[in-house]
């Protein structure tokens, strides 16, 4: 993981609004989300076909209620690059027995935490922030 400073840290809007700019361009609300908190994913590598992906990351906070209710008011924290793996193929390590399959569907993740994120990937996220600031940046 690694952490980008940015402008768009502690920007505030209700999440109707948020996630309309947010979505408009090319992030999404990862379906893992808590009613208090959660994030909005870009992929970076959208040209790639591999078994993993780097995504930049912002976490959102609901300050007044539910996160995904369009009044609630939203705070983004520090946005971030992260490394997500996943096999795209048999898992080498699972059991391929029927009972196994049925209750057992998905693998465990390939942790991704220590592993190196290069500086491409780290450009092109703040590339995209930038874009992003120029949007959530007040018009006086």
């Amino acid at each position: 993981m690694i952490p980008l400073h940015s402008s768009i840290e502690g920007f505030q809007s209700a999440f109707k609004e948020m996630n309309q700019i947010l979505n408009n361009e090319g992030f999404s609300l990862g379906g893992g989300y808590k009613y208090d908190h959660g994030y909005f994913d870009h992929p970076l590598d959208w040209e790639e076909d591999h078994g993993y992906r780097y995504y930049l990351r912002i976490p959102a906070y609901a300050q007044n209620g539910d996160l995904d209710q369009p009044e609630t008011k939203v705070k983004l924290g520090r946005p971030f690059v992260i490394k997500h793996e996943f096999l795209t193929g048999n898992d080498p390590t699972s059991n391929s027995g029927f009972l196994t399959g049925t209750i057992s569907q998905f693998s465990k993740p390939i942790p991704a935490e220590d592993h190196h994120i290069s500086q491409h990937w780290i450009n092109r996220a703040q590339s995209l922030l930038r874009q992003l600031e120029q949007k959530l940046t007040p018009k006086n």
